[in-house]
Parts: C-alpha cells; sequence; structure tokens
C-alpha cells in the first residue's frame, strides 16, 4: 500500500508530505482548495503523462515521490526481480522528477529507469478511477478487459496466452505473404544479392588490409630516398673506407682502448660495459639500415599492384561501406538473405505448417477462453445486479452479450459488451448508448467491489466516485466503499459527507496564502476535528450549525458502533 507520498514544487504545492493508512483514506475540503491535485500528483508519479506546467511558478523542477510498503507475495516483487531491482526492508520508492523543459527523470529505490518499466511496477501497486475511467464504460471494447479482470488470475493468464499465439500467428501469416508476394522480385533479389556476394569474395578483403596497403603504398612511393638514405647510413656506421673509418670499427678502437685503461685505472672499469652495449647497439642498427635499404630497392611493379589493391577496396566501399569491417557485415548479411530467398520454398512449406499449428492453438485456447469467459459472465451479472441493486437500482437488468469475432485475433471468439436497463420494461441495451453518468459512476463502483474480490493491486483511488450520486444512493456507495477498504487500501476523494464519515484516516485539504503566494496544505484530523469537517460537508456552505454537527457525531457513532460489532462478531 501507499505509506507517504512526497510532493515539492507541483502547481500549488511548494513541499507536502501525507502519509496514508490501511483501509479507507478519504481526502475532502472546499471547493477550489485542490482535493484532485493530490490524485494527479498520484498519477503523475506514476508515469501519467504530464505537462511542464505543472511545476510550480518560479521553480526549475517539481519532485514528486511515492513510498510503498510490500507484503510477501505481491506481484511487483517479481517484476523488480526481473529488472534487477528489489525493495529494501518492504519498502519500494518510486520518484519522478518533472522539469520546466519537459525533460522526465524517473526512479525506483535510487535507480534510474526507462518509462516503460516505471509505469510497469505503478501499474502492478496502484488502479485509478475517476471520471476518465469512468467514461471508459462507454467504450465497448473496455468491456472485455474488464469481464477478464473479474474472472481472475486464471481467465487472464489464458487470454495473455491467447494473445501471445495471436500475435506469433500474424508474424508468421505476414512473412508467409511477404514470400508470396511476387515471385519475380524475389528472383530479381536473388541475382542482386548473389551478384554482390560473389563481388565481394572475389576481393578476398582482409580486416586490417586497407591500412597494412595504406602504409606499404607511403614506403613504396618514397623508396629511392629511403634506399639512398638507409644505405649511406650504413655505409657511415659499418661501412667502405671512402667514407671515412667506420663508426664500429672507432667505437671498437676506443673500446679496446678502454678495456686496456681499466686494467690500470679503477674509474674506467664501469664505461666499459656502456661502450660494449654502445658498439652492440650500432652494429643492430646498421644490420637494420642494411635490411630497410634492400627492402626499399626499387619495384615499380609492386606499387601498381598495391595502388590497383586500394582503387578496389575504395570501389567496394562506396557500394558497401564505410570501412571493411562495413563491407564485410554487408556481406554477412546480403549472404544470409541470399540463403533465406534460396530456401524459401522450404520456408514456405515450415511457415504454413507452423501457421496451421498455431492456428489450431489458438482454436483450443480460445474455446477454453470462452467457457471461463461465459461461466465469469453469469457471476458477474448476478454479482453486479445484486450489487447495484444495493446502490439503489431497484428494477435494473444487467447482462453480458458476446458478440462473435473472426478468428484469429487478439482477443478470442467473441467480444463482451455490456448491456443495461434501468428501468422495468425498457430494451437492453449497451451502456455507452443509455447510461447516465451517475449511472456509470455506481456500475463502476459495482465493478470495483466484484474486482476487489480478485484483483491483487493493493491500493485502489477513486477520484469523486460520488458524482452524480445522491440520496440513499450515496450512502450504499459509501458502504462498498467501506468494504472495498477492507481488502485493499483506499485512498477517495469526496464531497460526500456520508463516505468521509467512513475513513479509516481523514485528511483536509486547504489552501494558505503568505507573502502573495498561495500554497496546498493538507494535514490528518483527529476525531473532533472530523466531526467539524463533517458538520461543514453536511452544511453545504452555509452556517455549521449545531443541527449539523449533532447529525455529524451521530454519522461517526453509527460507523463506530457497525465496526465494533463486527468485530465482536468476527472474534466469535
Amino acid at each position: 500500500m501507499i505509506e507517504r507520498l512526497v510532493v515539492r514544487n507541483f502547481v500549488l504545492i511548494d513541499h507536502l508530505e501525507v502519509e496514508f493508512g490501511p483501509g479507507l483514506n478519504v481526502l475532502t475540503g472546499e471547493t477550489g482548495t485542490g482535493k484532485s491535485l493530490l490524485i494527479d500528483a498520484l498519477e503523475v508519479v506514476l508515469g501519467r503523462r504530464a505537462s511542464p506546467d505543472y511545476v510550480r511558478a518560479g521553480a526549475d523542477r517539481a519532485y514528486l515521490e511515492v513510498v510503498f510498503g510490500l507484503q510477501g507475495g505481491n506481484p511487483v516483487l517479481g517484476e523488480l526481480e526481473n529488472a534487477g531491482m528489489e525493495a529494501e526492508e518492504g519498502l519500494l520508492i518510486l520518484s519522478r522528477e518533472l522539469f520546466g523543459n519537459g525533460r522526465n527523470v524517473y526512479r525506483i529505490g535510487g535507480r534510474t529507469v526507462p518509462l516503460s518499466i516505471f509505469r510497469e511496477i505503478g501499474r502492478h501497486l496502484v488502479d485509478f478511477h475517476g471520471q476518465g475511467e469512468q467514461q471508459s464504460l462507454l467504450r465497448e471494447s473496455r468491456h472485455g478487459e474488464l469481464l477478464d479482470r473479474v474472472g481472475g488470475p486464471e481467465l487472464r493468464s489464458a487470454v495473455e496466452r491467447l494473445e501471445h499465439l495471436f500475435r506469433d500467428w500474424a508474424e508468421a501469416r505476414r512473412v508467409l505473404e511477404q514470400y508470396r508476394h511476387d515471385a519475380m522480385e524475389r528472383a530479381r533479389r536473388l541475382d542482386v544479392l548473389s551478384l554482390q556476394v560473389q563481388e565481394i569474395d572475389r576481393a578476398g578483403l582482409e580486416p586490417e588490409e586497407e591500412e597494412s596497403l595504406r602504409e606499404e603504398r607511403g614506403f613504396l612511393v618514397n623508396a629511392e630516398q629511403i634506399a639512398h638514405l638507409a644505405g649511406e647510413s650504413y655505409q657511415v656506421l659499418y661501412g667502405a673506407e671512402d667514407h671515412g673509418p667506420a663508426a664500429v670499427v672507432q667505437i671498437g678502437r676506443a673500446l679496446e682502448n678502454l678495456r686496456a685503461l681499466s686494467r690500470i685505472c679503477q674509474e674506467a672499469r664501469d664505461a666499459v660495459p656502456i661502450l660494449e652495449s654502445v658498439l652492440n647497439q650500432v652494429q643492430e642498427t646498421a644490420r637494420d639500415l642494411l635490411a630497410l635499404r634492400e627492402r626499399a630497392r626499387f619495384d615499380p611493379g609492386r606499387l601498381d599492384r598495391v595502388e590497383a589493391r586500394l582503387a578496389l577496396i575504395e570501389g567496394l566501399k562506396r557500394k558497401y561501406g564505410a570501412t571493411l569491417d562495413d563491407i564485410l557485415r554487408f556481406r554477412e548479411t546480403a549472404a544470409a538473405e541470399r540463403d533465406r530467398l534460396l530456401g524459401s520454398e522450404e520456408e514456405i512449406a515450415g511457415l504454413e505448417k507452423r501457421i496451421a499449428t498455431l492456428s489450431a492453438e489458438w482454436e483450443a485456447l480460445a474455446a477454453e477462453v470462452s467457457a471461463g469467459r461465459r461461466k465469469t459472465a453469469a457471476a458477474l451479472e448476478e454479482g453486479v445486479t445484486l450489487e447495484l441493486r444495493e446502490l439503489e437500482f431497484a428494477n435494473l437488468e444487467f447482462r453480458v452479450d458476446f458478440q462473435p469475432l473472426d478468428g484469429p485475433n487478439a482477443r478470442g471468439r467473441e467480444q463482451a459488451v455490456f448491456l443495461f436497463s434501468a428501468n422495468p420494461g425498457e430494451p437492453l441495451k449497451s451502456l455507452a448508448r443509455i447510461a447516465s453518468g451517475g449511472e456509470l459512476s455506481r456500475i463502476m463502483l459495482a465493478l470495483k467491489k466484484l474486482l476487489a474480490e480478485v484483483d491483487e493491486t493493493p491500493t485502489l483511488i477513486f477520484d469523486e466516485v460520488d458524482a452524480g450520486v445522491g440520496g440513499r444512493a450515496m450512502q450504499a456507495v459509501a458502504e462498498k466503499l467501506s468494504a472495498v477498504g477492507r481488502k485493499h487500501q483506499v485512498i477517495c476523494v469526496t464531497h460526500a459527507p456520508q463516505i468521509a464519515c467512513h475513513a479509516n484516516r481523514h485528511l483536509q485539504i486547504g489552501k494558505e496564502t503568505a507573502g502573495g503566494t498561495t500554497r496546498t496544505v493538507v494535514r490528518e484530523l483527529d476525531e473532533e476535528e472530523r466531526l467539524e469537517e463533517l458538520a461543514r460537508m453536511l452544511a453545504g456552505g452555509r452556517e455549521i450549525t449545531d443541527a449539523a454537527r449533532k447529525h455529524a457525531f451521530e454519522m461517526r457513532k453509527s460507523v463506530t458502533d457497525s465496526r465494533s460489532r463486527g468485530l465482536r462478531e468476527s472474534d466469535n
């Protein structure tokens, strides 16, 4: 469940920390105080699209953080493990920074994550019910999704497998159609690929060849000068007498003298190995220069061959890639496509067999899903009818109709459509065509109540579920929310005292103005403050009377007495 929400620089909120508890948490306050702003903050921190306008005026960024307490067995623990993360000491922190330039940073447990992972984790933790979701009942495509959710984990798992089967089937069909699309085009493509692979293969390229050739070309272009300089240097070090005494001869004489000197002079001994090393290095250098002179003897034919090889490589680079590695990768890709096209007849036969297998598997699983849906539909019809009668729909009729779909497809053999009639004698029609706002609100609450029995989402958030509801129906709505709160954490924005009096935790939202700046504040009410807030809500904007305070007291007493009776009965 949500344990704490931290909000900084978000619209009218400069800095706010709100603690929530188990059961039913209600948010109340006068009109215009920003009750729905906290719900907005919760939706935004869990990944909803957000405009940079949400950043409080004068700030460069907004910061939102929500702390969840997790219990063992929560599905989100598996999602965290798959993403290489874990909850620490049963706590999970999700945070979001929203910058004024539109940039966003999402973190889970302090680790930056992509939005997709962030949203997926949040989806397992919180279920939002606001006016938008209520209106989603007007979309018939949403009815099937709700039915599958009511069906519980087993039905949802079967539907997910059905979707995977359909995707595999559709991909196999797409590839098969691509093969069959144009035999002439395939033959033309095969010719092109074969020529490209042959051209690259004939070149016999080596990965490091170009660099080596360019170095050799530089050497060959300067070969005459290299041979002259290397030869002259060799002659000076180790050559004929017409260049004067060779360096090795002179150093050798000096070394002989130094050895003789070292026998009679202690100070000369350390210089002997140094000069011996110098002589060895000069001799080695002379040999290297001789070898370099021999290698540099000009071979015009070799230079032509190197230039031709480099020109060939440049031509291939213009066609197939900027580097030799690119050319060789192109060759592998082209060869793979060529081989696939060469084996296209085998591929076609294999694809046809795979499509038939997937289609048969889809049919079998679709039949299983259909049976599960019809069983769920019967239970849903009974459950919704019972729940809605308690919500002051005395004469309603609710049915789940199944409209056939052409298959295979991602949803199965049928599309579920919720049919509804509020009055006797009226024909059943789709919710999308007849339900009013208040009716939609109560129908969605009834569905949420039933979903609470099977749904593993720990926190349910309702934004003004009381909209369009009044009279005795409001009391029934309050009791439904309280019942849902016994199995889930519920956070609810409400104007209705009938709902607020059932809260396990009552939070009041208000505004404060200081120094010309307005900010939103939230505080938890104690019992005495709750009674005063209930009296204000009962007064409906008028002066709070003693009668309103008395009514508020009686409402709270009725709720607390009812809970006490329930606890005694459960103990017995």
